[in-house]
């Protein structure tokens, strides 16, 4: 059977629950555990509905000198893991390479959210140190890549993007994933349905050497509410049901099949809100996002001027972190009012919550060791 995402288990590794039972919930945390993180809001693809569509016009980035001075700040703090995400396309900032063999020569683990075309110029570093490297592809040919994520030069991407994973394939020591959005007209921008494609683009990953075949939805605005799970046919959605039961026969010990968690939820009609009776939500204490504009509580408010939380452009991060402002953000941002969209860190704040009950009440509490970073 195809899996759902588990990020509930790395909660209960053994430095996570350190974090959690040493944190003054009050005060708050004096660093997060994880970043994530845009080097660069440049991109050289131009996809339709790209949720990130105004930041990248933006075309900021870190300095340098600052991008590589952050990486040490991160170190200090006691980041454990770092994402690169976007935002733009991670890869396209100048430096990137010495930034990521910096968190590799530093014990900090690296995850690498990419479109896939500048992954030959980095091959060896992102084989050596990235724990895992997640693309973007949503196709498994070109016509329906070309359609869906056209660059801007005009040329095809599709086999150079298949290219750099089968060489990424052969010599990397993490994991490499094939990410696949679902998408159809109710994504508007005259998207056409990518849903026929699964399968074989599941087959396709299986082949050049991924580890993982992830199958996610797509997201949008609408109804007054960011970040809302695209509300696609149910025709559409039977079709994609259909499509996502074949891929078990895929499945193998070295290739996994994975559901996002909000996977079900889409599948589904998206018929409720996610409701959440809780006032603060924990996660936010434990992962943040850093863009070259600012800082901001989580991906979901990415450019939001309300859930700036600081700017390590002109202060370090860690004054940032325990500086007043974040403390302010941090009461605005109450979830039960401000994020009844489908988050992907809910079921791990009500993990959260459950720990610190549990230590309260001085109930055991089950520990595991590390083996994964990225909660």
């Amino acid at each position: 059977m195809p899996q759902k995402m588990n990020i509930i288990k790395k909660l209960s590794q053994d430095f996570v629950v350190k974090k959690i039972l040493e944190t003054d919930w009050a005060a708050g945390t004096t660093s997060p555990l994880v970043v994530e993180l845009d080097p660069t809001e440049a991109c050289d693809l131009v996809c339709p509905g790209c949720v990130s569509e105004d930041i990248v016009a933006n075309k900021g980035r870190f300095s340098n000198e600052r991008l590589l001075s952050l990486g040490v700040e991160l170190k200090e703090a006691g980041v454990k893991a770092v994402i690169l995400i976007g935002g733009g396309e991670p890869l396209m900032h100048p430096v990137i390479g010495k930034f990521m063999q910096y968190l590799g020569d530093h014990d900090v683990h690296l995850g690498i959210t990419t479109n896939g075309t500048l992954i030959d110029k980095y091959l060896n570093i992102i084989a050596e140190v990235s724990s895992w490297t997640r693309i973007s592809m949503d196709a498994a040919t070109a016509k329906t890549f070309d359609r869906l994520r056209p660059a801007k030069s005009g040329a095809s991407k599709f086999r150079h993007v298949l290219n750099n994973m089968k060489k990424l394939a052969k010599i990397k020591k993490g994991k490499m994933g094939f990410s696949f959005l679902i998408r159809t007209e109710a994504d508007g921008f005259d998207i056409q349905s990518n849903i026929y494609e699964i399968y074989d683009a599941a087959l396709l990953a299986r082949e050049i050497g991924c580890d993982y075949f992830e199958v996610k939805p797509s997201y949008q605005y609408t109804g007054g509410i960011d970040h809302a799970l695209v509300v696609h046919s149910e025709g559409r959605m039977r079709e994609a049901k259909e499509e996502i039961k074949r891929l078990e026969s895929l499945a193998t010990d070295s290739f996994r099949i994975m559901k996002a968690i909000n996977l079900e939820d889409s599948l589904n009609g998206v018929k409720t809100l996610q409701k959440k009776k809780y006032k603060k939500c924990p996660v936010l204490e434990l992962r943040t996002l850093i863009c070259p504009s600012g800082v901001f509580i989580c991906p979901y408010w990415r450019g939001k001027a309300n859930f700036r939380i600081g700017d390590v452009q002109t202060t370090s991060f860690t004054d940032m972190w325990n500086g007043q402002r974040r403390k302010e953000v941090m009461r605005f941002a109450d979830p039960s009012e401000k994020c009844t969209f489908h988050c992907l860190r809910h079921e791990s704040n009500m993990e959260i919550l459950e720990i610190i009950k549990a230590s309260r009440n001085g109930n055991k509490i089950d520990v595991i060791g590390e083996y994964d970073r990225f909660i």
